[in-house]
């Protein structure tokens, strides 16, 4: 029986049935958000430890006896107003009867302070959000089984395979911080400090004043556009107001497919390949039909080559079997050697026993 015709009555008496299952699991979650919290929050913890402050005068006309300081301020408005002069004595001293008073505050309420207040309100807003859509690592489990079953006859000869084959492949993503910390210890840290930014000065005095949340688009004062500690607070803000993605994209999905026509015809030829592999083991083959074989053999993996690419040249595929037989032959030589090796050295420790048992008995 020559190569074709082996070849077409192992395919034409071929039966077989493939089974294949797939299940895929995976959960990705956006860090994204975390890594710019981290990344921002010390600048913001800047600010607040300092926050920038002006001075309010209150102006005030009360009566003399209640003033508790005279300024250049309170002689120009009396000056302005001699209606409150209530006597002039002979020496041209001025006694009045009510004056200015200023008082001078130091005040929060500033632009600048409320911009980040209402940035560490939205943080905490986002925060709550977001940090409860995230419930551990990134991970994706990719589960694969495949039953082969198969048989032929080729002349007298009946041919029976059955191949089970399954493959698990899982990844986590274990995303720490810089210092190792877990996505669990990284939410509970960026929590807390949010709490503290929340019981400072400047966000407890704007509290209590009721002032008004800045709203975007956000006036571009020297300090937001000059201040390093400001750049960082502005550039989180503008994070916050376009974040759109998911907090986390999941996907599940089970198959069981039948009789897949290319997978099953690659199936099918690796059963001939193992077939060939072991026709070469039959004490009635001689060097013809082991040529044959071996002819045979070559030819399903050219043919299988051609299939995926049909451009490929004839040279590169000498070149690549070339290389192939190269590499092939000095790894079985090589195993040749070490067993040679093996049993010359156990040959030596043998002969060795043996002198070492003579000598016992002389």
């Amino acid at each position: 029986m020559d190569n074709m015709e082996l070849n077409d009555s192992f395919l034409e008496e071929l039966n077989s049935i493939l089974t294949i299952k797939t299940d895929y699991d995976s959960k990705e979650y956006n860090y994204t958000w975390i890594e710019m919290f981290e990344d921002v929050i010390p600048y913001i913890d800047n600010i607040l430890r300092n926050p920038k402050r002006f001075i309010i005068n209150e102006e005030e006309v009360v009566k003399v006896e209640l003033s508790k300081k005279v300024t250049v301020e309170s002689i120009i408005h009396l000056t302005q107003h001699t209606n409150l002069i209530q006597d002039i004595g002979d020496d041209g001293s001025v006694k009045p009867s009510k004056i200015l008073n200023i008082n001078k505050e130091e005040s929060l309420d500033t632009y600048e302070n409320r911009f980040v207040f209402t940035l560490i309100k939205n943080m905490n807003m986002f925060f709550d959000q977001h940090s409860s859509q995230i419930s551990g690592e990134s991970y994706y489990i990719d589960k694969k089984e495949a039953k082969y079953e198969a048989n032929t006859k080729i002349g007298t000869e009946d041919v029976k395979i059955s191949i089970l084959y399954s493959s698990y492949d899982k990844n986590v993503t274990i995303k720490e911080g810089k210092d190792g910390s877990s996505i669990e210890d990284r939410l509970k840290r960026i929590k807390l400090q949010l709490d503290g930014f929340t019981c400072t000065e400047l966000y407890q005095t704007l509290t209590h004043l009721h002032v008004a949340d800045v709203r975007s688009p956000i006036r571009k004062t020297n300090v937001i556009l000059k201040n390093p500690n400001f750049q960082k607070a502005f550039e989180l803000w503008n994070f916050l107001q376009s974040y759109d993605e998911d907090d986390c994209v999941a996907e599940k999905t089970v198959k069981e497919i039948n009789d897949i026509g290319d997978i099953k015809g690659q199936f099918d030829q690796s059963f001939l390949l193992d077939y060939l592999a072991l026709h070469a083991l039959s004490k009635k083959k001689d060097q013809a039909s082991e040529k044959k074989v071996i002819s045979l053999a070559l030819s399903r993996v050219i043919e299988n080559i051609l299939e995926m690419d049909d451009e490929i040249l004839e040279d590169k595929i000498k070149k690549v079997f070339k290389d192939e037989f190269k590499a092939a032959k000095a790894k079985v030589d090589k195993r040749n050697e070490k067993i040679i090796k093996t049993f010359h050295d156990r040959l030596i420790r043998m002969n060795e026993s043996i002198d070492e048992a003579c000598s016992y008995l002389k």
